[in-house]
């Protein structure tokens, strides 16, 4: 029997992790199911396993059905994901994964990307320009280029397959795409170049309903979609907090200050511009701090379980950067044999300082001298806030005790208009200044090439 709960449906894709969650109308949680993204080959390139995402999202949402009438659905999703729709609305590729080499073809795509000052992106890595990924299709894959009638952006693929309706979204259009032209606020000179302005979706609103899909007896209203990151950022822009930086954190440590300067960013260092669900450009900054986080875990057998240690010096020991693709530096081997010495307790304690650290250093290129709210699963460590709180001494530190924040943005959707009760807890700082000194002592040493081994 139908209780007479009406829940609304968030699908959150990250790049690692996938959470379903159904909420109440006051924005409880009253089902969730996890589950993990995997990619595989097709078309000489990795593509995720979108489809299947799709097709567990609607098994589960059958189930759930049964018992509860469902309202509104949308998705959020990581950015640089593309499906590639073919004239006869079938799929060619569904969805590209980033993590690809499309960078070896870098020096043809150099010459026909925008200006910084244009599209605020920098040339990243492997895929995560989308134009790059793109450019590379129409390089190498020409036929399925001919073939391609959309181009789909991840949250508007699960979109189309819910109603069959092409749409595109501006958050994720703008989010180091090189697509996107922030003055002129319209597609890029790269689509123009590429000869693609026809092969886009007309932009819609992120909270417009696209569509209706009858699922059982509920007949839910499938809302246009968002980028994971800015779905975050909504969550607290919608709030009573006017001011702030926000560290939404997953695979990717995102830093957002909408009040530092476009002129100030640094694209050597991985700076950029996001735009928000309203089409205004925030200033970011962003390192892969959960991938690096989980693969020191892994090289030095760690657990997150253990208390971390810190009372020996620290400074012979101190980590550099770093152990993922994305952010200011160059990838680096750890040397894990310096470490044998020490206790596991010890050298978890270094792997949080230099999570914290790391993140010190964004905030300190974001300019960032407001409130700074922690989102995601770096709210689940303790250590790394505390060790951040205590470098930002004259700044407010906050974390949100529910660390969905990425899916209760993506809720604001529903009901754009609504105001947001934050639910934070503030960070206490350590009563200790030799912090500040060991701080500066590793970013002094940051571009010391002898500190580095590259592979």
């Amino acid at each position: 029997m139908l209780t007479s709960k009406k829940l609304n449906i968030v699908l959150d894709i990250g790049k690692t992790n996938i959470k379903l969650i159904f909420f109440d109308q006051n924005n409880k949680v009253v089902k969730s199911f996890n589950s993990k993204q995997r990619s595989t080959k097709k078309h000489g390139i990795k593509v995720l396993n979108s489809s299947s995402v799709y097709e567990w999202t609607l098994q589960k949402i059958k189930t759930v059905e049964k018992k509860y009438q469902l309202n509104k659905f949308v998705c959020t999703a990581h950015a640089c994901s593309t499906a590639l729709i073919d004239f006869n609305d079938k799929e060619l590729i569904a969805c590209t994964d980033y993590e690809f080499p499309y960078h070896k073809y870098v020096k043809g795509y150099q010459k026909i990307i925008p200006s910084f000052n244009e599209s605020y992106t920098p040339l990243l890595e492997n895929g995560l320009n989308t134009g790059l990924q793109l450019y590379y299709l129409n390089q190498k894959k020409p036929e399925l280029i001919k073939k391609t009638k959309y181009f789909l952006n991840y949250p508007q693929y699960i979109t189309w397959k819910m109603t069959n309706n092409y749409t595109s979204e501006i958050s994720y259009l703008g989010c180091h795409t090189h697509l996107w032209d922030f003055k002129k606020n319209k597609l890029s000179s790269l689509v123009k170049k590429l000869k693609f302005q026809n092969k886009f979706p007309s932009n819609e609103k992120a909270w417009k309903t696209i569509g209706v899909k009858k699922i059982g007896y509920s007949k839910l209203q499938i809302i246009n979609g968002v980028h994971d990151s800015n779905a975050s950022y909504l969550y607290f822009k919608n709030s009573n907090i006017k001011n702030f930086t926000l560290v939404s954190s997953g695979t990717w440590y995102i830093i957002f200050n909408q009040k530092n300067s476009l002129k100030k960013l640094k694209p050597e260092l991985d700076m950029l511009s996001n735009i928000d669900v309203y089409g205004k450009a925030v200033p970011t900054m962003r390192f892969m701090g959960g991938r690096e986080y989980d693969y020191l875990l892994e090289k030095f057998k760690l657990t997150s379980k253990l208390k971390p240690i810190g009372n020996f010096n620290l400074e012979d020991y101190l980590i550099y950067p770093s152990y993922a693709s994305g952010g200011a530096f160059k990838i680096s081997k750890i040397n894990i044999i310096k470490y044998k010495k020490l206790k596991k307790e010890q050298i978890y304690y270094l792997v949080c300082l230099y999570i914290a650290f790391m993140l010190n250093y964004c905030l300190n290129k974001m300019n960032s001298k407001n409130t700074i709210i922690l989102d995601g699963p770096i709210t689940k460590n303790i250590m790394i806030m505390k060790l951040l709180s205590t470098l930002r001494p004259k700044q407010t530190v906050l974390k949100n005790k529910r660390e969905i924040g990425t899916s209760l943005g993506a809720t604001n959707l529903f009901n754009i208009n609504r105001k947001n009760k934050l639910d934070t807890i503030s960070i206490k700082k350590f009563q200790n200044q030799l912090l500040f000194s060991l701080y500066q002592s590793w970013e002094s040493n940051l571009y010391k090439k002898e500190l580095f081994s590259h592979p």
